[in-house]
């Protein structure tokens, strides 16, 4: 049954890919590449570096984002943690305008038992964005996001089991306030389906397709009919974890 399963949601995933990608919608999809570290300081807190370089394929316009995060993560309670870091990243944004963002943020989130087969978790953030652009203006932008994500194991009984698939999905939501930041994808909503393989406690490996929402602000004035935008993208990524016990 878990065969059939993975099979088929792998089949759906990449008819869904090939039908967004076949929409004349002129936006190419993007490629996501992440590496992650975490470092477990104890079992409350946990120290998080995420690095990115993210590309649009294929399109005439060129389109890349390096990006690195720095956060900390404070489990206060057995199902909610708070955090707290910094974004920082630099994209080129068209032809002539690039971008580098300063972004410091908050959140809180709130989650199920990962000792079960299945597991579900809520996050809210609040960000602060603040963008130096080649034309030499500077931007500020203050935005909410919240994000709710399920997944079930597909293989062992418990989503912290080691040698385990499994299938998750969520939906983000952005709610941004104030000055309109300018950039080429500016993020309404996204949707991301995918697998998630975790070989331990230390390595992790995962991929999916995000299918999202986004305005494009970065040229003024903008064309009513280009204006909003519907694309997708492709991202895996590698993780590791370092648990407290090797830097004693």
């Amino acid at each position: 049954m878990i065969k059939w399963l993975i099979i088929l949601t792998t089949i759906l995933s990449l008819q869904l890919f090939y039908e967004l990608k076949a929409q004349d919608n002129g936006i190419s999809p993007q490629l996501w590449n992440n590496v992650y570290v975490g470092w477990s300081i104890t079992d409350k807190f946990v120290l998080r570096n995420a690095l990115a370089y993210n590309v649009l394929i294929g399109s005439e316009m060129p389109w890349t984002e390096l990006t690195y995060s720095v956060s900390g993560v404070y489990k206060f309670h057995r199902f909610m943690e708070v955090n707290a870091g910094l974004y920082l990243a630099r994209t080129n944004q068209i032809t002539n305008l690039k971008s580098s963002e300063f972004r410091p943020f908050a959140g809180f989130r709130i989650f199920t038992n990962s000792e079960k087969r299945w597991l579900v978790t809520n996050l809210s953030r609040f960000e602060l964005r603040s963008m130096i652009y080649s034309d030499q203006k500077i931007a500020f932008g203050f935005r909410f996001r919240n994000r709710t994500y399920a997944a079930v194991s597909l293989i062992k009984p418990t989503m912290i089991s080691d040698k385990n698939l499994f299938l998750f999905g969520y939906f983000e939501a952005f709610f941004s306030f104030g000055q309109e930041i300018r950039e080429r994808f500016f993020n309404q909503f996204k949707y991301k389906l995918g697998f998630v393989y975790r070989l331990s406690y230390n390595w992790r490996f995962d991929i999916g397709l995000i299918y999202q929402d986004a305005n494009s602000t970065a040229i003024v004035p903008i064309q009513p009919t280009r204006n909003e935008i519907t694309y997708f993208i492709m991202e895996w990524g590698v993780a590791y974890i370092i648990p407290a016990k090797k830097r004693d």
